[in-house]
């Protein structure tokens, strides 16, 4: 208690600089612990699995075309083979991602729900612990486990084991189990699970899930003992082979710790605000470490007296780490309070759930009291280990060691703060400039004004009835059935062949199935020859990639092998950019509608009337002809939001750390000012006194401040720009990193920084020659 009260009486005798100095402190810890939260929430992905040391993934990757192509999943056949011939695993299971929502039924009670289908072995890989029930018997196709918050919905606090519920108005299934929701840090998210047994009847193939082709199975492997993975990832590469000696489809395995980090690469943002939030703390703690030596150059004559009555220099460095521990503390514990209060509006920004409650977990104490201790010594460091130093004779002496050693902390404090603010603004820049340039880029097709409905029920049986009635609608212009959309085509193989190609060569071509009026409705152009003009035309339609990879000059009365049938090309179609933006635009085939996997989604482009009495006017058709399941819609525009929503999230979080970074800048450079005109006071003015204008005088307090900010900014170009190519690598389709964004992001720094500084000068300036003459 007694070394809080003299602590706060130091305080009160330096006001203002004390304040400058907590308050820097403070918001570079508030951004620091806002990024550390982010941090934690990535890094905890999939990390409450209880066996995540022992669970590997196992997924395909092509090596027949130009480049390597990597899938999520790999075929059904695959996981029960590996599990037969590998004492090392102990169970697999087979996993099918909910790619649509189904409806689900109990009495009135209508839902559209994702539903995933697996083995029920994943229960014994994954920790999704059951609330009430179980799997159920081995062997039954006709079952469900549903999450809690499910079951609630349909049952509400009943016990719904042993109830019936109607799966897509086809399937009665038995609820045998409930299992609590799944966290939002999981990889595999869904609100129903379905036996995988059922995908066989689903698609009207018994031999569906033992094929060795169709990659859309993600397969999770559970290991024995942890060191087995070696063993069974260096040796199922070929496991493929073995059955179709023919197939460039290859076999990985990956633990699934390293999955949603290093597997779908997430990692480098991790880096980057890794690195954001060192530099910021940097810069924060230096700025607190100046204006602690500022005031403990005040007081430098006390400790001298200190010492000359007996005081030794142990017992004064204690004293000293004792007061800046106390600072820091309350700092900390200010700060921890402002981030949690604010941690429900960070979370709306960056579309996250981040709970305040997990830094109490070991590992984020953990590091907090690492990230305290290195504040409280990096702070107290100077004043202990250097002003302690001299003898009583010196400290009671002007100290003209002290008002030398002072240059070093201010320019390397401008220079980091400087530095870290260049780096932040700029990286702002260019991220907000890729994700424009995203949003803004030309896809190939219209998204504005067009939304589509997925077909279900009788609506998929009746389409065409659909579709010509939606299409009398005053307010709809076109309307195109489809077998996916355009920014989520699903369905590709290798078997393509045309005459003069290698037969080596096996590159991977997608398939969209579409009709007639597509190109009318999405507005996608020719290049060269017509598109479809009947619902069952033959032949094939490629784009421009696939035309520039066979090679030919012109497609007139060309045609393409594939599967064991033969397609008359019927024109080449303009790229469009459909699925990753990561990667450069693959071959496309398109042809018509075939059998009833292909007919999925009626896509109708409105408009400029009322979209939401469109909606209701389209609903009430779809209702006439399929009264059980509640039609769905989407935007296509939302959707591209939605695919661009991660780097729309980064842009957010750099934008508010650079102000934090900005506001720290201002506090720093307000402090160091200040503490320059009080160690200048009585060359202020003399040279006052002298006739110097209050100009000439700021103008020499500006001066370092320049030269510092030069300096830092020399080393943060550099460095950014090595960052954001690296970050922008991650995108097939960039913009290109330019000096002039660096320019902008300094002169805006800098008008900041010689705003403040001149604000803070002119104060100084200006004080009365007499009482700067008096002043000690």
């Amino acid at each position: 208690m007694k070394n809080i009260l003299l602590t706060i009486r130091r305080l009160k005798k330096n006001k203002t600089a004390s304040l400058l100095g907590i308050s820097g402190l403070i918001v570079g810890l508030i951004c620091v612990m806002f990024i550390f939260f982010w941090i934690v929430d990535e890094v905890s992905y999939d990390r409450f699995h209880d066996k995540i040391d022992r669970i590997f993934v196992v997924h395909a990757f092509l090596e027949g075309g130009q480049e390597k192509v990597t899938f999520d999943g790999c075929p059904p056949a695959v996981g029960p083979a590996i599990r037969d011939e590998y004492p090392e695993i102990k169970t697999i299971s087979r996993y099918r991602p909910p790619f649509n929502e189904y409806l689900l039924e109990f009495g009135n009670s209508k839902y559209m729900e994702k539903v995933a289908f697996a083995d029920y072995s994943l229960f014994d890989i994954m920790s999704f612990p059951f609330v009430t029930g179980g799997r159920g018997e081995d062997g039954v196709k006709n079952k469900v486990v549903l999450t809690r918050s499910t079951a609630e919905k349909f049952f509400g606090s009943e016990n719904p084991v042993g109830r019936m519920i109607e799966y897509n108005n086809s399937i009665d299934l038995i609820v045998v189990g409930v299992i609590e929701d799944i966290p939002e840090n999981s990889s595999i998210q869904f609100s129903a699970l379905m036996p995988m047994s059922n995908l066989s009847n689903l698609f009207n193939s018994e031999n569906y899930l033992n094929t060795w082709y169709n990659n859309s199975f993600i397969t999770f492997g559970l290991l024995r003992e942890p060191e087995d993975f070696e063993k069974v990832a260096s040796s199922i590469t070929n496991r493929i082979q073995e059955e179709m000696p023919e197939s460039t489809n290859y076999l990985r395995a990956y633990q699934f710790a390293n999955d949603y980090l290093y597997e779908k690469d997430h990692i480098r943002n991790i880096h980057i605000f890794s690195l954001i939030a060192l530099m910021v703390l940097l810069a924060a703690t230096l700025n607190f470490i100046n204006l602690n030596t500022a005031r403990s150059l005040k007081q430098i004559k006390e400790t001298g007296l200190r010492k000359t009555l007996g005081a030794t220099r142990q017992s004064l460095i204690r004293m000293i780490y004792a007061d800046i521990a106390i600072i820091c503390l309350a700092a900390f514990l200010i700060a921890i309070i402002i981030v949690a209060a604010a941690l429900p509006v960070f979370n709306s920004f960056i579309g996250k759930n981040i709970d305040p409650f997990v830094i109490f977990s070991w590992e984020p104490l953990l590091v907090l009291g690492l990230i305290y201790v290195a504040t409280v010594f990096l702070a107290g460091s100077y004043p202990s280990f250097f002003l302690t130093s001299f003898s009583p004779a010196r400290t009671l002496q002007s100290g003209k060691e002290s008002a030398r050693s002072k240059g070093l902390f201010r320019n390397v404090l401008i220079t980091v703060i400087f530095l870290v603010s260049l780096m932040l603004l700029s990286s702002t820049l260019i991220i907000s400039r890729q994700t424009a340039y995203l949003q803004k880029m030309d896809l190939g097709f219209d998204k504005e004004q067009v939304f589509y409905i997925p077909l279900e029920g009788k609506l998929k049986d009746r389409y065409q009835v659909f579709k010509k009635e939606v299409k009398r609608i005053t307010n709809v212009e076109e309307a195109a059935v489809m077998s996916y959309l355009p920014f989520r085509i699903g369905n590709n193989g290798e078997g393509w062949n045309w005459a003069g190609k290698d037969p080596e060569f096996k590159p991977l071509v997608t398939d969209w199935r579409v009709d007639e009026d597509m190109m009318a409705t999405i507005g996608v152009e020719m290049k060269e020859g017509t598109f479809f003009r009947t619902p069952d035309q033959e032949g094939v339609i490629i784009n421009e990639a696939f035309a520039n990879l066979i090679g030919w000059d012109s497609f007139e009365g060309k045609s393409l092998e594939a599967y064991g049938a033969t397609f008359r090309v019927l024109g080449v179609m303009k790229n469009i950019h459909f699925n990753s933006f990561s990667e450069e635009i693959q071959p496309l085939a398109l042809k018509t509608l075939s059998d009833e996997w292909s007919i999925n989604y009626l896509v109708i482009r409105a408009g400029g009337g009322d979209i939401q009495n469109t909606l209701s006017q389209i609903r009430d058709v779809g209702r006439k002809i399929e009264p059980d399941i509640p039609m769905d819609y989407g935007f296509f525009d939302e959707e591209m939001n939605s695919i661009l929503a991660p780097e729309r999230n980064l842009k957010v979080l750099v934008w508010t750390f650079s102000v934090f970074s900005v506001i720290v800048l201002v506090l720093g450079l307000l402090g160091v000012i200040m503490f320059m005109a009080e160690q200048r006071t009585k060359e202020i003015g003399i040279r006052k006194s002298m006739g110097e204008p209050v100009t000439s005088i700021v103008g020499r307090l500006i001066k370092p401040f320049l030269i510092t900010g030069l300096a830092g900014f020399a080393v943060a170009i550099p460095l950014s720009w090595v960052l954001m190519n690296r970050w922008l690598q991650g995108f097939a389709y960039r913009i290109d990193v330019s000096i002039w964004i660096f320019m902008l992001a300094g002169l805006l720094i800098l008008f900041v920084a010689i705003v403040t500084v001149i604000f803070q000068s002119v104060n100084a300036a200006n004080r009365n020659p007499v009482e700067a003459l008096r002043y000690e």
